[in-house]
């Protein structure tokens, strides 16, 4: 049998779909309460401009290293049970902040933080491959990416409020309590697609078989995604410190994250459903390039009101690039290999944003414009990449039908239990 990626238009809002949308959005409304609070609160406790950087640069390494360990696991056991186990991690891990007062145990913390991390986003995103219809991946994605939003657009502005009134640890008890709520939600999931790898993928999909895991269209999706968070890992390691060393309030800092999630929420899932009936290649490039102009700007070091409304504007970039990955992604997934694929992309923008926040953690200390100089060139020599032709040539082929052999009915019955 053949399935062909280019499917009939089915409904994207199955009970499923819309379960795992609010498990999402609730988990990252619990983390979006102490988004921005870690770094000022790793300052409270004595740490240095290069302590906090490892808070970024430790969670996304341990992320980096997880990953493709998570990714196997969640095609051989299921994807619903990899999820519920990092939600529990997370919300015990955010109980765990409140005694630490050692910037050393923080940065431990943040290593556990990590794997947990590792254990959540990229298990829904390989079960939106399943749930979704074939020809409706881009905008799925982009539905939950908006769902993802909604918690960073509310959980930063209350969690900073809420810290600058009452102190951190209220912030931290939220957090713990949003994604216990998630971890609930999770249970009632049906149970995964790929519970076993050997009877939703044929061997050329195994573990092993690195050639299905490793395209041209795959590496280019991860590449693209490495490149673009080593820009998201200088915001998570110094914009914090920047906006504060701007004289900003910790609410001001807060609001900065949600007008950023502001554009994420509105245009995401539309733009997502734009690259599947027209094509991802031109998304792409608009995203890289109005992102490398955004972050040129904010070395410029401007006051904090234009940084919070330029913020608006790295949303924007952020949707419209998302909107072309997601959709080049879900087109080159081979079936059976949705953990492992999801896994592998979580992975490179996990290293990315590593080598964002450590390079941004130790430059920042020299003068505070350059990691966001160099992370704005970094983008713009991207996007000069995306026009060489070898380069180009991957988007419309991979945008039009494809077919992968596996077998019918493990896959049947495996979408079957999820819609």
């Amino acid at each position: 049998m053949h399935i062909l990626i280019r499917g009939k238009r089915d409904s994207i809002y199955t009970p499923a779909m819309l379960l795992l949308i609010l498990i999402v959005g609730i988990s990252f409304l619990g983390l979006g309460f102490i988004m921005p609070l870690r770094s000022a609160y790793g300052r409270q406790l004595g740490a240095s401009s290069f302590e906090i950087g490892l808070l970024a640069s430790s969670f996304l390494l341990a992320g980096f290293i997880a990953s493709p360990f998570i990714g196997w696991l969640s095609d051989r056991f299921g994807y619903r049970r990899i999820l519920t186990v990092g939600l529990c991690m997370h919300m015990l891990l955010m109980l765990a902040y409140i005694p630490v007062q050692d910037p050393v145990l923080l940065i431990g913390l943040r290593v556990l933080e990590g794997i947990a991390s590792a254990s959540v986003l990229p298990p829904s995103r390989a079960l939106v491959n399943v749930i979704a219809p074939s020809n409706r991946q881009g905008e799925a994605l982009g539905i939950l990416s908006a769902a993802q939003a909604v918690g960073v657009l509310l959980g930063p502005v209350f969690g900073t409020l809420l810290a600058s009134q009452v102190g951190y640890a209220p912030s931290f008890l939220f957090a713990s309590l949003s994604l216990a709520l998630a971890l609930i939600a999770s249970i009632f999931l049906p149970k995964g697609a790929a519970a076993n790898s050997e009877q939703s993928a044929t061997a050329a999909f195994k573990l092993a078989a690195f050639d299905g895991l490793f395209t041209r269209p795959l590496s280019l999706a991860y590449t693209l995604q490495l490149v673009t968070q080593i820009m998201q890992g200088v915001i998570a390691a110094v914009w914090t410190l920047y906006m504060l060393d701007r004289g900003a309030s910790l609410p001001m800092i807060g609001i900065s994250f949600t007008t950023f999630a502001l554009p994420l929420i509105f245009f995401t899932p539309p733009l997502g459903r734009l690259s599947d009936r027209y094509g991802r290649y031109w998304l792409v490039v608009a995203g890289v390039l109005l992102y490398g102009i955004v972050f040129c700007i904010y070395a410029l070091q401007l006051s904090p009101l234009w940084l919070v409304i330029l913020s608006v504007v790295e949303g924007i970039s952020v949707a419209i690039q998302n909107g072309g990955v997601s959709g080049l992604l879900a087109d080159a997934t081979p079936p059976g290999t949705q953990g492992k694929v999801q896994a592998n992309f979580t992975a490179a923008g996990a290293f990315g944003s590593f080598l964002g926040a450590t390079f941004s953690g130790l430059l920042y200390t020299y003068n505070p414009s350059i990691p966001f100089l160099v992370a704005g060139i970094m983008g713009l020599l991207l996007c000069g990449a995306l026009f060489l032709p070898a380069i180009a040539h991957i988007f419309p082929t991979m945008h039009q039908n494809i077919t992968f052999p596996i077998p019918e009915e493990p896959l049947d019955e495996a979408i079957e239990s999820l819609r």
